[in-house]
């Protein structure tokens, strides 16, 4: 859905019986274009019928981590194995609570299914959620861990060179919890998860929901591993090299790698695979198309939440019905803008400011 039609569909749902030319008005555009973005509203369901009866719009649902992150950036050169001089930043990170503010800044319905302690960081998270626009009735509180940590220390390119995490309370995350809201994720538009919930979680999650798409976030090389017995459930999968190179346990460093494990991963049921390469760009494959697409930034101020972003730009693209090129062009821009701010997550973070990034013309695509 675009802005303009999310301002149609608003004042729509405070007044089903206004005339169009009075919305016109209200927006200051020709009556013409709002029967289009009308028309459109109805074309994807979210309008039916005269009186313009609305449909609600249906949430995406974040399964996964929700913590805080203590980042470290040295001055200068950093130096293994002594103390550095430099700053350190506390922030609310998780994979799952990342993607899902990303997700709410481009104006899109979220819930976050995760786990916080009863503790300060813990209601901090939940409030600070809620303040961006995420659904955050669903997080678990857990009486018996404390919230999670991550700490990473980054160089001084502000490329992370090494991180320690604390996330025992991602244990309850478990099947039960799943049956609990399994209603819920069902009635959702799409469900995104990373692999910081455990194995069993993820195998249960993906057997009993079959109603929509699920997309998936690899996280790292140990815990991609879980997901090996269900990627024939996985609609999509957004790794690395390194996370591809060891879900599939084959050597993933040339282009040629790249795109023979995307072969393998769509035979493994996947239906689109979109494979980070660094500073090589993204590879796409959804088996009938196969892309790389590079973008380019004059000052990166910070690589963290780049992934983040881009999920969140793959999310918005599904909703959007974008094909894959177009998809993986809005996602890199979203990764732009990310990597653009010194914040894991770019509050400037928009529908508006990805297509600034695109009209640029910095992204580039190589068609195979």
């Amino acid at each position: 859905m675009t802005s303009r039609e999310k301002e149609i569909l608003e004042i729509i749902k405070n007044n089903p019986l206004i005339p169009q030319q009075e919305i016109a008005d209200l927006l200051n555009i020709n009556r013409s274009s709002v029967a289009v973005h009308i028309a459109n509203l109805m074309k994807k369901g979210y309008i039916k019928g005269k009186g313009y009866i609305v449909t609600e719009e249906k949430a995406v649902s974040v399964l996964g981590g929700s913590n805080v992150d203590l980042q470290g950036f040295p001055k200068e050169k950093l130096i293994l194995k002594d103390s550095n001089p430099g700053k350190i930043d506390t922030s609310l990170g998780g994979v799952g609570r990342n993607i899902a503010e990303n997700i709410a800044r481009l104006l899109i319905p979220v819930r976050l299914l995760s786990a916080v302690g009863d503790d300060f960081y813990g209601r901090k998270l939940i409030e600070e959620g809620m303040a961006v626009g995420i659904d955050m009735k669903n997080v678990h509180i857990s009486k018996k861990y404390p919230t999670s940590m991550y700490l990473s220390i980054m160089d001084e390119d502000h490329d992370m060179q090494v991180a320690i995490s604390q996330m025992d309370i991602y244990e309850e995350l478990n099947p039960t919890f799943i049956d609990v809201n399994q209603l819920l994720i069902s009635n959702s538009s799409l469900l995104v998860f990373d692999t910081n919930i455990p194995k069993e979680t993820i195998d249960h999650l993906c057997s009993s929901i079959k109603e929509i798409p699920i997309y998936c976030d690899a996280v790292s090389t140990t815990k991609v591993m879980r997901i090996k017995d269900s990627l024939d459930k996985i609609h999509t999968l957004k790794p690395n090299i390194y996370e591809v190179a060891k879900l599939l346990d084959m050597k993933v460093t040339t282009l040629n790698d790249v795109r023979r494990a995307g072969e393998v991963l769509l035979q493994k049921g996947i239906k689109r695979v979109f494979i980070s390469m660094g500073q090589e760009g993204v590879y796409a494959f959804d088996g009938k198309k196969e892309l790389v697409v590079k973008g380019s930034l004059k000052e990166i101020k910070g690589a963290t939440g780049a992934g983040d972003a881009f999920m969140a730009g793959l999310i918005d693209s599904h909703l959007e019905e974008r094909n894959l090129e177009e998809t993986t062009i809005y996602a890199t821009a979203a990764s732009l803008i990310a990597i653009g701010s010194y914040s894991t997550i770019n509050p400037c973070m928009s529908q508006e400011e990805i297509q600034k990034i695109i009209n640029a013309g910095t992204i580039d695509v190589k068609e195979y």
